[in-house]
């Protein structure tokens, strides 16, 4: 896992030096400043992805069905990021969906070494 970190910390410096300091926003600011607010359903239909409640019937369906994959995990991990409009909680969510990633590296690396 550390040296998966290592690469995340690299990757990160290298899009320091190729862009400088980004500053997005987290979510799309106008649905977020629009009269009457902006549901979570919504934030995600946005960005084309399942809703929170969508992405972890999908997940759990999966893994019933004995074909879940990283990707549906991930994929609920995200569209949780996207639902969440309170800042620290969205730092949690983002936090749960690097470690799946990591998760999911580390899987693909035991295949590569299983295979060579």
């Amino acid at each position: 896992m550390t040296d998966i970190l290592r690469e995340v910390i690299e990757e990160r410096k290298a899009q320091d030096i190729k862009w400088g300091e980004q500053n997005y926003s987290c979510l799309d600011e106008a649905l977020l400043k629009r009269d009457g607010g902006c549901t979570p359903q919504r934030m995600c239909e946005e960005y084309e992805i399942p809703s929170e409640d969508r992405g972890r019937f999908l997940c759990e369906n999966s893994f019933e069905n004995g074909v879940g994959t990283y990707a549906h995990i991930a994929l609920e991990e995200f569209s949780e990021v996207v639902s969440e409009f309170d800042p620290v909680k969205r730092r949690k969510e983002l936090i749960q969906l690097t470690a799946v990633c990591v998760a999911w590296v580390e899987k693909i690396d035991r295949d590569l070494k299983r295979n060579n």
